[in-house]
Parts: C-alpha cells; structure tokens; sequence
C-alpha cells in the first residue's frame, strides 16, 4: 500500500501577507491527496483563529475525517499546539512535553497517534522542537526514548518542524546557521531514516532554512518526496512524501 504523507508548520493559518486563513492552505496540499497530515503551529479558539477550532476546519478541507490536536501552551484565551490529521482511525492519542532548560522558554510538545492498515500499526508524531539547540537535544533523547519503547515489528513516521540551526534572539527575532550535520539529527538517524530534502522550508527576514523534514523506520520504504511550496501561504512550505507500507 502506498501512504502519503505531508508535514506542514501552518503558522495558524497567516501567510506572509499577514492574512489568517486556512482555507487556502488546504487547498495547496488536497492537490496531493494525502492519508496523514502533520500539522504545527496550529490554534484552537484563539482570538487570532477567531476562536475557530483550526484542526476540526484543517480536517474537513483536506477531506480526512479523523483528527488529533494536544495543547503545549495555553494562548489568547485558547490552545496552541501540534496536530495529526489522518484517512485512518485514530486509536491512541497523547502529547508527550518536551523539557526545558529555562521556566520562560516555550513549552514544546511531540504528539504521538497511532493508527491501523490491517495489521499494520503505524506510530505517527507530530514534532516542533525548540528554538534553543541545549533543548532540541533533549527533546529528540525523549522521543528516542519512546520509540525505543515500540514494538520493532510496529512503523514509525515522525514528520515536523525540527527548527535545526535556528536559534532565538528575542521576541520574533532568530538567526539560522547552516551546517553539514546537525547534531539533534545524528542522535535520531541512530533509529530512523530521514528523507533527503534540502531545499529551503523556512523564510523570514532574518534568515531561511530547510528545517521541516520527515523520519521514518526501518521497516518501510520511501517512493518519492518532494518540497511543497505553499505561495507564501505560511511562512513554511510543506514536505511530501510517499511510503510503500
């Protein structure tokens, strides 16, 4: 069977024009036709969403009728976090926070679902690591941690925003350092494979990146993948992939 996949930092729906709307950014990914979405930076009943529940309207534009969000911070009255949308069941849900090395910084999450294809059982996370390298590290030792917990016979597919070589000056301010090898990504390619996209994902006036990507396991193999520019839709583009299960 051939699953698609596509993670995606949707930055709550705002473009770069400074436009909210999730509308159009569905409309970008649907021409793929995905199983499993991996979305970031996604609100539910903020002021800035207009108090929308962003995962549920995500879910119906994409036409995938099975979802999953979990809240790492609270935010403008309402939830900010990661979410998994998906073709399948959901059977198991949780958000497993990431530490911290100072009580002011962001909290971060890795939302972990799993879902069934016959008697297959996939492990799906949803990851956005920090923008502090001390806190990457440890959040990619927890999530190996977990997966070294799953079944060897059972998949993994973790798909995100991993922020490699950015780093956080002040409020809104980032700086982004390209390196040959990341550290966070050596301790993870010990377990997983990654897909090798290196086109930009990021773009900001002070620095663009390719810092979205997709790891898999071992146990299943990579078709195709590609960049997706999403037209300034977010101030990410999305990462595609397909996988024969």
């Amino acid at each position: 069977m051939l699953l698609k996949v596509i993670t995606f930092n949707c930055a709550h729906g705002k473009g770069m024009d400074g436009k909210v709307d999730i509308e159009r950014q569905a409309n970008l990914l649907n021409v793929y036709k995905p199983d499993i979405v991996f979305l970031q930076e996604i609100d539910m009943y903020t002021k800035r969403a207009e108090e929308r529940n962003q995962i549920r309207e995500f879910s119906r534009k994409v036409y995938l009728p099975y979802c999953s969000m979990e809240t790492n911070i609270t935010l403008e009255e309402g939830y900010y976090g990661d979410g998994i949308i998906s073709r399948f069941p959901i059977s198991f849900s949780t958000n497993y926070l990431m530490p911290l090395t100072d009580l002011n910084h962001e909290q971060r999450g890795i939302l972990c679902n799993m879902i069934s294809l016959g008697t297959a059982k996939i492990n799906l996370f949803s990851v956005h690591l920090s923008t502090y390298e001390d806190e990457r590290i440890l959040a990619i030792k927890e999530l190996i941690r977990i997966i070294k917990k799953i079944d060897q016979n059972e998949i993994i597919i973790a798909g995100g925003d991993f922020n490699v070589g950015v780093t956080r000056l002040g409020k809104g301010k980032y700086t982004f350092e390209k390196k040959e090898q990341y550290e966070e990504y050596n301790y993870l390619k010990k377990y997983l494979r990654k897909i090798d996209n290196a086109e930009n994902t990021w773009f900001s006036k002070l620095g663009n990146g390719c810092i979205d990507t997709i790891f898999y396991s071992n146990n299943i193999e990579i078709k195709n993948f590609k960049t997706i520019d999403v037209n300034g839709s977010s101030d990410h583009n999305a990462i595609y992939a397909e996988f024969d299960i």
